[in-house]
């Protein structure tokens, strides 16, 4: 649907800041929430005492950007962009309540130091945090953002991109590692990605931190798309050890269950 007619008129020159014209978009959105209807630029205006050549202004760059939709020529509802963020919204505060209790679970199972992390643009970024309580352990850093050739959660995160995308991803992130061991190769990058996807959890060892490691597995949504990670960091001893396979079968448990509570089962 186009952009519905309304009566020209002289555009307002800036008369404050950014901050001051977010405060009265919001205004506007949330007087029509509070409302239940759809409004008039001119009940709008008048509400909140908003200059209306403003107010247009505001109506017309709502419009552009989904945050309005049309009613008819005069009025105006939420638009369609207000309830995929709330949708986004709600997904982030499941998956940070969900795996608040999931990730200490699986410290408390395992002794390790385990992370729960998604995608942050392009880079990997660590949501929750629960450092192990073993002899020796590995220390990391919640909201760290780091490419995903990094990690066994990166690679795992990017893994239901196509290959087109997928390569433009990695060509545009790829980084050496501090070891200097993680792979930077492109064409040998996808194909890691998808073997450690086919087989369900990724491991790398000494790759990013000295003498440690991790081993990853995706959180799934309902419909089999990667939504998070979960990892479990600890020395390559251990991952090395007749533990490893009880390790692996740790994590991927425990992600599976935290797709499960995200889908509400």
């Amino acid at each position: 649907m186009g952009r519905p007619q309304i009566a020209p008129l002289q555009r307002a020159e800036p008369t404050g800041s950014g901050a001051r014209s977010l405060r009265r978009a919001v205004g506007m959105l949330s007087l029509i929430r509070s409302r239940g209807e759809a409004l008039t630029v001119a009940e709008m205006a008048a509400n909140l005492s908003i200059p209306k050549s403003t107010a247009y202004d505001l109506v017309h760059a709502m419009l552009d950007e989904g945050l309005l939709t049309p009613v008819d020529g005069t009025r105006f509802a939420l638009g369609h962009l207000l309830h995929e963020l709330g949708q986004g919204y709600r997904a982030q505060v499941d998956i940070l309540r969900e795996g608040t209790r999931i990730v200490q679970s699986l410290r408390d199972q395992t002794g390790e130091t385990v992370q729960l992390s998604a995608m942050d643009g392009p880079l990997m970024h660590v949501l929750l945090k629960q450092e192990g309580f073993r002899a020796v352990r590995i220390i990391s850093n919640t909201g760290s953002r780091v490419p995903v050739n990094w990690a066994a959660a990166g690679r795992l995160l990017v893994s239901d991109l196509d290959d087109a995308a997928l390569r433009r991803l990695l060509a545009a992130t790829v980084a050496p590692s501090p070891t200097g061991r993680a792979e930077t190769d492109v064409d040998r990058l996808i194909a890691q990605i998808r073997a450690f996807r086919s087989a369900g959890h990724a491991i790398e060892i000494g790759e990013t931190n000295e003498h440690a490691g991790c081993i990853a597995a995706p959180v799934l949504d309902a419909e089999g798309h990667v939504v998070a990670a979960l990892s479990l960091a600890a020395p390559e001893q251990r991952l090395n050890s007749p533990d490893r396979a009880m390790l692996i079968a740790a994590v991927t448990s425990a992600a599976a269950d935290l797709g499960a509570a995200l889908a509400g089962n």
